[in-house]
C-alpha cells in the first residue's frame, strides 16, 4: 500500500501547467505515388518540437507561438522545409509531398527522436534490422484497443494465450520463453511460472514490445519461443497532461447479483491490507482463538466495468545542448465476470468421477502507476531513470454443484471457494545510452535494475456440504440446481475439503546490462552503418525467491452440523461452541521453500557484408554460466528443527548463433537463422516434495532435472511494397533435447512429476500480410486509400516422445502443450471524417482463432485433453474531436464463444471437462488532452 501511494504522488508531483500553445497539424505523402507516408519527421526546424506521421500519414503536435520552418524527412525522400507561423489557439495545417531520393538515403538530419510508438517507424526498422524482430507501438495497440501487453503480444504471428497457462509462442509454452522490461529481467509473481504475467503491463506505459523469436547473442540463452522485450515510455518531444474514464458493459455480469467476500481493507480498489491476515497464532501451527472473517458470502449487484487514467510529460531543454524530461502515468481498471458453466473429471473408459455445475463470480482490478525521469548531457549522451508500480488483484468465489466421487452417493455435493490473490511487482531502473567517435563509431549501453515481485492468496475459505435440503426441507437431487440448495450438512472428508488456507511469496531480482558495439571499415552514408561491426557484452540477474503456506482444516468431531449454505457462519460458530467442529491447523514444516537463480553471460557478436549492401552475415557465440539452489525441507516433517535439504545445480553453456541478411533489392530481404539454446528447469521443479493445488493436482519436484538443449533454424522472405506495408513467408524447426515434461508417476495416488522426456520438436510455417486497399485496388478511390488490412497465419506440427521417460501416460507420442495445427489473425481498419472535419474517426475490426490444442495429457488409459477451437471478434471505433478530445467505443467477444476443454477416450467418444462463457462487453472511453 505504501509503495502504492509513494508511486501516485510521484505522478502529482510531475504534473505542470502548461502554457497555451497552437496546434500544427497535416499530412505527408509520396510525390511520385500520391501515398501516404508513414513514420515521417515533421519537426521546427531548431527545436525538438515534432512528431511522426501515423498509418495514415498524418501528424500532430502543439507548438508554442512564433514563425518557423517546418521540416519533413523520411529514409529515401529529400528533406523539404515549410515557412509557418503558429498562432496561440489555433490550427496551423500544412501538407507535404515528399520526393523520393535513392541517392540520399537517411542524409537528412532528422531533428525530433525517433517515434518507435509508430506502426510505420517499427516497420522500417524492421525492414533495415540485422536479425530477424517483430514488434507492435503503442499507436497500433491504440488502434486496435489493446489495454495490455499480453493482448498486443496475441496479435502477432504464432503467438496465442492459452486459458490459464499463459502465452505460447509457436506451441511452445511457459517454460520457453523470456521477458524483460527495458532489456533487463524482472520477476515472476507465480511460483509455478517462469515468465511475469504480462498482463499486468498496461498499454498505458509502453512504447513498443519486441519480439524476438529467434536467438542473437546480446539476448538471455534461456528460449525456445520468444524473448518479450517491454519498451517503456520515455521523455515526450512537448509537454503534455492527458486524463482518460471508460465504463463498460458486460452481457453476462453488469447489473446481475454478485456473490463476493469483502474482506479486505481496500479490496475495491485491489488492496487486501489487513484484512485477511495470517492470525499469529497459525505461524506457530496453533489454533487461534477465533478467525477474522466470515464463510458467509455477501450479495452485491455488478457494477459496470470502469477505468481510470492520467499521464503527463513534458521535455526541458537548456542552451548548452542538455535537456532534462519525464513522463509520469497512472491507471486503475476493474472488472466484474460471471462464467457459468460444467466442471468434470472421468475415468478411463469416459465415465464420471466428478460432474459439476459451475458458477464462478471474479472481481479483478489493475493498478498501473509509472515516473520516468531522462537526463541528456549532449546528443550523444543520455541517462533514464525509470520507475513502475502495478498491482493486480482477482476476488474469485467459485460454487461447484453435483457429483462428488468420494461421497460414494448418488446425490450431489455443493462446494463454495472464495480465493483472494494480489500481486505486486516494484520494478527501479537506470539504463544509460552513449556514443562515441565519427558517425557514431562506437556506441556504449548499460542498465542496471532492481524488481521485487510479491504474490499473496490470503485466507482462501473453501467448504463443502453434504445431504443437501431445500428450503422446504425437500431433499436434493440431481435433477435440481445450486440454486435450489437451501441447507446442507458440513462435509470435511480429506483436509482439503473445508478450510482456510494462506500462502505468501517474495521475489528480488537484480539485473544487469553492458553491451557496446565498434564499427570499422567503409562507411555507408546511405544506411548509416559500417562495413564491419563487432560487439561484446555482459548482462547478468540474479533472483531468490522465498514461498511459504499455511492451512487450517476444518474437522468434524461429532455429527456433522446441517449448514445454512447461504449463512454457513451462524451454524459454524454455534458447532464449534457446543464441540462439534473444531479447526486443526496443518502442523508440518515443509510448508517453505526458498531459491536463487543467477546468470552470469557474456557474448561477442561480428557483423560484416560479405556483398556489401546486398549480403550481410552476422555470427556469435554467448557463454552462460548458471546457479540453481533451492532450500526446503524432509516432506511432511513435523520437525520445526528438521535440517535443511540443499539442492544446487551449476551449469556452463556456450551458445552459438548464425545468421545472414541477403537484400534482394530495396524493397525485399531473405534471412536466415541458426543458433543453439537452452531451457532450464523452473525453481520450483527442482523440489522433491508435493505440492497440491487448489484443483486437487498434486505435483512433485525433481531434483535430478537437467537442461534441455534446443536447436532453431528459420528462414524468411519479406517484402514492404510501399510505406507500412508487408508481405513475409516464413518457415522454422526446433528439436528439444532432454525436453521436461509433466508425466503422471508410478504411486499409489495419482500424482505428476516433472522428468526429462527424450526429444521433442516443433515445425511450422508463418505468413504476414499488411496491406493498403488502395494498392490492391487501383481506383484512386479516397476510401480505398483511407483503408488497411491485415492479417497472419500460423500453420504448425509438433511431437513430443515420451518413450524414455518413466510415466503412466496414454500416449507415448503426442503433440506440444498448447501447439494449434494454426493460428491466425485478421484486421482492417479504415478512416474517415464521418461527422466533421474537426472529427477524425477511425474503425478497426479484428478477428483471430485457433485450431484444437492439447491442454492436458491423458494417464493410465484416459485420453488426452484438448481446448477446442474458438473465434474472437473485436471491433473499435476511436474518435479524435478537436484535438483535444476522444471518445472510443470497444466491443469486445462479440461472437461470444463457448470456450470448451474436452476429453478424448480411447473408445472413440468424448467427454466436457469444462465449459463457459465469457461475455460481450461494450466499452465507452473518453479522454481529453489539456
Amino acid at each position: 500500500m505504501k509503495h502504492y501511494f509513494i508511486s501516485f504522488a510521484l505522478i502529482l508531483l510531475s504534473i505542470s501547467a502548461f502554457a497555451q500553445k497552437g496546434i500544427v497539424k497535416g499530412n505527408v505523402k509520396d510525390a511520385d505515388t500520391g501515398e501516404d507516408v508513414i513514420g515521417a519527421s515533421v519537426s521546427l526546424e531548431g527545436t525538438t518540437t515534432g512528431a511522426s506521421t501515423d498509418i495514415f500519414g498524418n501528424f500532430q503536435f502543439n507548438a508554442d507561438p512564433g514563425t518557423y520552418n517546418l521540416i519533413s524527412s523520411f529514409i529515401g525522400y529529400k528533406k523539404t522545409t515549410q515557412q509557418i507561423t503558429v498562432v496561440a489557439g489555433q490550427e496551423t495545417v500544412i501538407n507535404f509531398a515528399l520526393a523520393s531520393d535513392a541517392q540520399e538515403l537517411e542524409a537528412v538530419e532528422i531533428v525530433g527522436k525517433a517515434n518507435t510508438e509508430s506502426a510505420g517507424a517499427l516497420m522500417v526498422e524492421r525492414q533495415n534490422a540485422d536479425v530477424m524482430i517483430q514488434a507492435i507501438g503503442a499507436e497500433e495497440m491504440s488502434v486496435k484497443g489493446i489495454s495490455d501487453v499480453e493482448s498486443a503480444v496475441t496479435n502477432v504471428t504464432g503467438i496465442t494465450k492459452v486459458e490459464s497457462k499463459g502465452l505460447f509462442v509457436r506451441g511452445l509454452g511457459d517454460r520457453y520463453n523470456n521477458a524483460t522490461v527495458n532489456g533487463l529481467v524482472v520477476p515472476s509473481t507465480d511460483p509455478g511460472k517462469k515468465v511475469i504475467d504480462l498482463g499486468l503491463f498496461s498499454s498505458d506505459i509502453v512504447r513498443n514490445i519486441d519480439i524476438n523469436k529467434t536467438f542473437s547473442p546480446a539476448l538471455y540463452g534461456d528460449f525456445a519461443g520468444a524473448t518479450v522485450d517491454i519498451i517503456t515510455k520515455d521523455y515526450p518531444d512537448e509537454g503534455f497532461f492527458n486524463i482518460g474514464l471508460s465504463g463498460a458493459y458486460n452481457s453476462l455480469a453488469t447489473g446481475q447479483q454478485f456473490k463476493t467476500f469483502q474482506d479486505g481493507d481496500s479490496e475495491f480498489f485491489g488492496f487486501s491490507g489487513n484484512g485477511r491476515a495470517l492470525p499469529s497464532e497459525m505461524a506457530d501451527r496453533q489454533t487461534p482463538d477465533s478467525y477474522n472473517n466470515s464463510f458467509t458470502p455477501s450479495t452485491v449487484n455488478a457494477l459496470p466495468n470502469m477505468g481510470l487514467k492520467a499521464s503527463g510529460g513534458k521535455l526541458y531543454d537548456f542552451d548548452n545542448g542538455m535537456a532534462v524530461g519525464f513522463v509520469a502515468a497512472g491507471s486503475f481498471s476493474n472488472k466484474y465476470e460471471i462464467r457459468e458453466g460444467v466442471l468434470n473429471t472421468y475415468r478411463a473408459e469416459g465415465t464420471t468421477i466428478n460432474a459439476y455445475d459451475s458458477k464462478e463470480y471474479i472481481y479483478s482490478t489493475n493498478t498501473t502507476a509509472m515516473a520516468n525521469v531522462f537526463f541528456k548531457v549532449n546528443d550523444k549522451n543520455s541517462v533514464t531513470f525509470n520507475n513502475f508500480y502495478i498491482n493486480e488483484s482477482s476476488n474469485t468465489n467459485l460454487e461447484l454443484f453435483g457429483k462428488h466421487e468420494e461421497l460414494g452417493r448418488t446425490e450431489p455435493a455443493f462446494r463454495m471457494r472464495n480465493t483472494y490473490e494480489q500481486s505486486t511487482v516494484n520494478i527501479h531502473q537506470l539504463v544509460g545510452d552513449h556514443k562515441f567517435g565519427e558517425n557514431d563509431r562506437l556506441k556504449l549501453t548499460w542498465g542496471a535494475g532492481y524488481s521485487l515481485a510479491t504474490a499473496q492468496e490470503p485466507d482462501r475459505r473453501q467448504i463443502t456440504y453434504r445431504d443437501l435440503q431445500d428450503v422446504d426441507g425437500g431433499s436434493i437431487t440431481s435433477k435440481n440446481t445450486a440454486d435450489d440448495v437451501s441447507t446442507g450438512r458440513l462435509f470435511a472428508n480429506a483436509p482439503d475439503d473445508s478450510h482456510r488456507f494462506w500462502s505468501d511469496m517474495s521475489e528480488d531480482t537484480y539485473s544487469f546490462r553492458l553491451g557496446t558495439n565498434y564499427g570499422f571499415g567503409q562507411y555507408n552514408d546511405d544506411k548509416d552503418t559500417y562495413q564491419h561491426n563487432i560487439s561484446f557484452g555482459y548482462n547478468s540477474f540474479f533472483k531468490s525467491r522465498e514461498f511459504e503456506w499455511w492451512m487450517s482444516t476444518i474437522s468434524v468431531v461429532g455429527r456433522a452440523p446441517r449448514l445454512d449454505v447461504n449463512d454457513p457462519q451462524t451454524g459454524l460458530d454455534q458447532a464449534i461452541a457446543d464441540g462439534s467442529v473444531e479447526y486443526k491447523p496443518i502442523v508440518r514444516y515443509d510448508t517453505r521453500f526458498t531459491a536463487a537463480q543467477n546468470v552470469n553471460a557474456f557474448y561477442t557478436d561480428y557483423g560484416f557484408e560479405i556483398i556489401p549492401e546486398r549480403l550481410k552475415m552476422n555470427v556469435g557465440v554467448r557463454f552462460e554460466l548458471g546457479y540453481q539452489e533451492v532450500v526446503y525441507k524432509e516432506e511432511n516433517t513435523t520437525n520445526p528443527n528438521a535440517p535443511d535439504i540443499v539442492n544446487i545445480k551449476e551449469t556452463e553453456n556456450l551458445l552459438p548463433s548464425l545468421a545472414f541478411k541477403y537484400t534482394v533489392n530495396e524493397k525485399s530481404n531473405i534471412r536466415f537463422a541458426a543458433s543453439q539454446t537452452i531451457i532450464r528447469p523452473m525453481m520450483s521443479e527442482l523440489i522433491p516434495f508435493r505440492f497440491t493445488y487448489a484443483n486437487g493436482q498434486k505435483i512433485v519436484g525433481n531434483p535430478d532435472l537437467k537442461n534441455s538443449d534446443v536447436t532453431n533454424i528459420d528462414l524468411k522472405y519479406e517484402i514492404f511494397p510501399n510505406n507500412g506495408e508487408l508481405f513475409s513467408v516464413g518457415i522454422f524447426g526446433k528439436n528439444i533435447k532432454n525436453s521436461i515434461e509433466l508425466v503422471t508417476k508410478a504411486s499409489a495416488i495419482t500424482e505428476f512429476e516433472y522428468v526429462n522426456a527424450g526429444e521433442s520438436y516443433v515445425a511450422g510455417i508463418e505468413v504476414e500480410l499488411n496491406k493498403r486497399l488502395s494498392n490492391i485496388f487501383k481506383s484512386g478511390n479516397d476510401w480505398l486509400t483511407r483503408s488497411t488490412v491485415g492479417a497472419n497465419l500460423t500453420l504448425l506440427t509438433s511431437q513430443t516422445d515420451l518413450s524414455e521417460a518413466d510415466g503412466l501416460f496414454t500416449n507415448e507420442k503426442r503433440e506440444m502443450f498448447g501447439a494449434s495445427p494454426y493460428m491466425i489473425n485478421v484486421d482492417a481498419s479504415h478512416e474517415a471524417n464521418l461527422f466533421s472535419e474537426n472529427v477524425l474517426s477511425i474503425f478497426t475490426l479484428t478477428y483471430s482463432n485457433f485450431g484444437d490444442r492439447l491442454a492436458a495429457a491423458g494417464a493410465q488409459g484416459a485420453g488426452d485433453i484438448y481446448e477446442r477451437s474458438y473465434g474472437t471478434l473485436n471491433f473499435v471505433m476511436k474518435n479524435k474531436i478537436n484535438d483535444k478530445m476522444g471518445l472510443d467505443l470497444t466491443m469486445k467477444n462479440l461472437l461470444n464463444p463457448d470456450i470448451t476443454l474436452e476429453q478424448e477416450f480411447t473408445n472413440g467418444t468424448t467427454g466436457v471437462v469444462q465449459t463457459y462463457k465469457k461475455g460481450i462487453e461494450a466499452k465507452l472511453s473518453f479522454t481529453y488532452s489539456f
